[in-house]
């Protein structure tokens, strides 16, 4: 046998190997240029991120991903593990320490450890039309959906709507659970957040005009009449005063005991359109931060606003996601990369540091305090600290 019929016989051998090498183990990056302590690619965008039990879960177009970040082994989930559908866009942990995912289009999913349970409107949930999920305190899981939200105690479903079983929707006929409870003078439509403050009472943002809350008994909408300016709520916080902060499309409004309270920034009032508040975090000192696309980086110290922006070394003037190191320092993702505040002013950095390449979609962070960051292009990132 000649010797290039060797290396042929060779080569194909080591091709056929790689094509078939198992799923489970991620490719690991070696950019030495990176602040990024560890940089894994899954080949699918990354949607949401959580850590929890020493495992890296992400949500993916492809099902769920459990990754082992000390090992870099990884588990993939589908539909053909009990998911309902692969396209997960949201995911949390319950205080038992379950797993729940959104499945889009069908439902949520439960993982025990072992399997994954389906629920959807046969189980008693309002709707299959998923948009997100909380869990509270006491086990329970809460899901918003297309016209209504769901609660799941542990035991059963409680399916909650403020739609006519008879009314119309886009699309025929209206899909809800026929057996919800149909709440008056409330707007449960689309709710894109859920937010449990520490007192256990649950607000619901919706897309027209305030939030609904829900106190263990009664449910109450404030709207624009009761001083919200709030239209589209995009995110909320409550600070270390129990002062909740609401951000929208049309600014921000603090409620502290019944008082509702609008908050100017007085360097947005020129720009237009105005920019949108997207996320909303509270420091270890007080300090309430916001990113928002269109202005950048705001801080409220208790007496007024500082507002960041390209000018002082933001990567964009599109903030997107506020979050902090195990030391506290700030840092934000914006649509050009990531910025941190440092000693002498922000500094950006983007995909030629060795930030994930394409735009971070997820943060979550593990038990030492360390940040890890989801992209776009299938990247999962961990950074120990500010640069």
């Amino acid at each position: 046998m000649n010797k290039l019929l060797v290396i042929l016989i060779i080569a194909l051998i080591l091709v056929t190997v790689l094509s078939c090498a198992p799923e489970d183990y991620l490719s690991q990056s070696t950019n030495t240029k990176s602040p990024l302590v560890d940089s894994f690619s899954i080949g699918t965008p990354v949607l949401d991120l959580l850590y929890t039990g020493g495992d890296i879960w992400a949500g993916t177009s492809r099902g769920v991903y459990r990754c082992d970040p000390k090992t870099g082994k990884t588990e993939r989930y589908t539909q053909g593990d009990g998911l309902g559908d692969n396209t997960v866009r949201k995911i949390t942990s319950d205080s038992n320490g379950n797993i729940w995912v959104t499945c889009y289009t069908d439902g949520v999913c439960k993982f025990d450890g072992k399997d994954w349970q389906h629920y959807t409107v046969d189980d008693g949930l309002i709707s299959d039309g998923v948009i997100t999920l909380a869990a509270d305190r006491h086990g329970g899981i809460w899901v918003s959906a297309y016209w209504g939200v769901s609660y799941y105690d542990g035991a059963e479903w409680k399916a909650f709507t403020s739609l006519d079983p008879d009314a119309m929707v886009i699309g025929g006929e209206n899909p809800n659970n026929p057996d919800a409870i149909l709440l008056e003078g409330v707007d449960l439509d689309s709710a894109d957040v859920i937010f449990i403050d520490r007192e256990d009472m649950v607000w619901f943002s919706n897309r027209h005009d305030g939030v609904t809350r829900f106190d263990g008994e009664n449910w109450r909408l404030f709207s624009s009449e009761n001083g919200v300016d709030a239209r589209s709520v995009s995110a909320i916080t409550e600070d270390r005063d129990g002062t909740l902060w609401f951000g929208s499309f049309s600014g921000i409004t603090r409620y502290k005991g019944s008082q509702f309270t609008v908050v100017a920034i007085g360097e947005y009032e020129s720009i237009i359109p105005r920019p949108y508040i997207q996320d909303i975090m509270t420091d270890k000192a007080g300090n309430v931060w916001i990113a928002a696309h269109g202005g950048g980086v705001s801080r409220y110290d208790g007496t007024g606003w500082q507002v960041f922006t390209m000018a002082e070394g933001l990567a964009s003037e599109n903030g997107r996601f506020i979050f902090f190191d195990r030391e506290g320092n700030p840092g934000v993702v914006t649509d050009e990369g990531v910025s941190f505040l440092t000693d002498t002013g922000w500094k950006p950095l983007t995909e030629d540091d060795g930030i994930p390449d394409g735009k971070i979609r997820s943060i979550t962070t593990d038990d030492t305090g360390a940040i890890w960051f989801g992209s776009e292009k299938g990247e999962i990132s961990r950074m120990d600290k500010m640069p």
